[in-house]
């Protein structure tokens, strides 16, 4: 009969501190500043959005197509959140204007 062979263990005290450690680094996080710019482009894409989505709803309204009615249905759902998210984006920028103020 063949004999095993004795595999050797490693404790795990060992292998952990084989492992390397990452460095971290801290960046430095710039405050976000008021600027007309970033308003005015929130502005035009809060109401890209507002129109795709009133267009959604109307289609949505129209069509008698099962297909298309979840279709538009859905991007209505969909453009308003994110309508929704530029609105919410507007007021935060409108608020840093006012505190810097």
């Amino acid at each position: 009969m063949a004999k095993k062979k004795r595999v050797k263990r490693v404790a795990k005290s060992r292998i952990s501190s084989k492992v390397a450690k990452k460095s971290v680094r801290r960046v430095a996080v710039k405050p976000t500043r008021y600027s007309p710019r970033k308003i005015g482009v929130v502005i035009k894409n809060l109401i890209l959005f507002a129109i795709l989505s009133l267009i959604s709803w109307l289609l949505y309204g129209v069509s008698n197509v099962g297909m298309y009615e979840n279709l538009f249905l859905l991007l209505a759902y969909v453009l308003g959140f994110v309508a929704l998210a530029f609105l919410i984006v507007l007021l935060v920028l409108l608020l840093l204007k006012l505190i810097r103020k």
